[in-house]
């Protein structure tokens, strides 16, 4: 399934036995601003091509795999998210260019 290119928000949540994103359904997000990834267990990395460099948000809650991936400097996955302004994990700022917040 090709989502349409105009795309600004997406939510991922709830899928037990997802593993991975595949390159494939983000190819085409030139658009995507806010992507929330919430309660997939088994999801353990995003998309070897990385996210869309329009992303200015990113959520992730009750991903524990993936939160290991996302540490910041340190995880496996963290050179895929650098790029984004706003990285939440589980209510907590990885990286956020506002202090307050």
């Amino acid at each position: 399934m090709i989502l349409p290119s105009s795309l600004i928000g997406l939510i991922i949540a709830e899928f037990s036995n997802l593993r991975y994103l595949s390159s494939k359904g983000f190819q085409h997000l030139d658009s995507l601003e806010h992507l929330q990834i919430r309660d997939c267990p088994n999801l353990a990395s995003f998309p070897e091509a990385g996210l869309p460099s329009s992303l200015l948000q990113l959520r992730i809650t009750a991903c524990p795999l993936l939160k290991k991936q996302c540490m910041s400097n340190k995880g496996q996955d963290w050179s895929k998210i650098a790029h984004i302004p706003r990285v939440e994990v589980d209510g907590k700022f990885v990286f956020c260019p506002y202090e307050d917040e």
